[in-house]
């Protein structure tokens, strides 16, 4: 049987009807979701009954359970959060009630199934690198493991010598000894390395043993929020970066990175192709700044900031340089009362900065905790 499997829809019904086309022309027979359905996009009622209606078996992501209440969204950045509000008022008590009840594994006839990985998954961890990778292994004894939450298309493999690799997203047919974990990537808000801004799933054929990696152009559009939901129509959210953002980014991933606080929005056709411009929310005056010098060997860096009692908001940005001092991504939240995360260093970084500024208004924030440091 030829399955397809799909991940971090978020409530893109445009691109799912696409990807659901596609799968249909190549065979497929039946459709598995790995989870967030909903989160961030513009049409969360269409595309959880399109999933209801389509899918053999869905799974719960962290977006799901935030929108649904079984987790709490406090952490969640701007923009997630208020997708999360916005989602609860646009759905159906029916749909709601449905990602209250999904699951957070699969066990399949021949594969393992979550959102984010599977030594905890209730908590979403992810697998983003071959440690992660090897602890997963480590956790089940499946051959073939699928999961999403990154939004990143890939592969880790593990053989007879038990180290991990990490491959791009290749079709492959399954080999005796060979164990694999496969993510799909995103379906409705990719994160593509490059300046290719692609929608991505798999196919996977039981029988023949293979996995195919599929990919579809991505359409900017379809992550603006249209005002269909008269109750948020005074807070339209744009939940779309360009791809073209991605070719000024150089070698940072695409996205429309949740952190960053779209402004203005403006739609733009050029040779037939939609772009989007647009206008982020920096820190017009650093308060506070703490320096990491980074080495090779540094893979992630951890953010931990809390604000003293009475503190107004804050904004955060953690900016990544190269040697030569160019900025290869930055990333931005507001704090309102603290914000601890993990954050993965981009290749040729040598140091990291942590800065904050005012969200609002004419008084600085007050720290308790202001952390930046590698985390090993």
């Amino acid at each position: 049987m030829v399955y397809a499997i799909i991940s971090d829809v978020h409530a893109n019904a445009i691109a799912l009807s696409a990807i659901l086309e596609d799968a249909r022309r190549c065979g497929a027979k039946k459709l598995l979701c790995l989870g967030d359905v909903v989160g961030y996009g513009p049409e969360p009622e269409s595309t959880v009954s399109t999933i209801r209606a389509r899918a053999a078996f869905t799974l719960a992501g962290n977006h799901d359970d935030a929108v649904s209440g079984r987790l709490d969204a406090s952490d969640f950045i701007d923009l997630a959060a208020d997708a999360v509000s916005r989602h609860r008022e646009a759905l159906s008590e029916e749909n709601l009630a449905w990602l209250k009840s999904l699951p957070y594994t699969y066990t399949g006839k021949s594969f393992l199934c979550a959102h984010g990985d599977f030594t905890s998954p209730k908590t979403f961890e992810y697998i983003s690198d071959e440690h992660e990778a090897a602890a997963n292994f480590a956790a089940t004894k499946a051959q073939l493991m699928f999961v999403g939450h990154s939004h990143v298309p890939g592969i880790f493999l593990t053989g007879a010598s038990g180290k991990v690799y990490s491959l791009p997203p290749t079709d492959f047919t399954l080999e005796d000894g060979k164990r694999y974990i496969v993510n799909p990537g995103s379906v409705g808000y990719p994160r593509t390395n490059g300046n290719v801004c692609e929608s991505t799933y798999v196919l996977y054929d039981d029988t023949e043993k293979t996995v195919s990696f599929r990919r579809l152009p991505f359409t900017v559009r379809s992550v603006m929020q249209t005002g269909r939901n008269p109750k948020r129509l005074k807070k339209r959210i744009v939940a779309a970066a360009a791809c073209a953002a991605a070719v000024a980014a150089g070698a940072a991933a695409w996205m429309l990175a949740p952190e960053e606080r779209v402004e203005t929005v403006t739609e733009v056709l050029t040779n037939n192709v939609t772009r989007v411009v647009e206008k982020v929310v920096a820190i017009r005056q650093i308060d506070r700044a703490e320096n990491c010098t980074l080495f090779s060997t540094d893979k992630k860096v951890r953010v931990e900031v809390k604000l003293a009692k009475g503190s107004p908001a804050a904004q955060l940005q953690l900016t990544f340089k190269d040697e030569s001092g160019k900025i290869l991504w930055e990333e931005r939240w507001t704090a309102k009362k603290s914000k601890k995360a993990t954050v993965s260093v981009p290749k040729g970084a040598a140091s990291a900065t942590l800065s904050a500024g005012r969200a609002s208004g004419d008084t600085s924030a007050t720290f308790d905790i202001f952390k930046l440091y590698p985390k090993q």
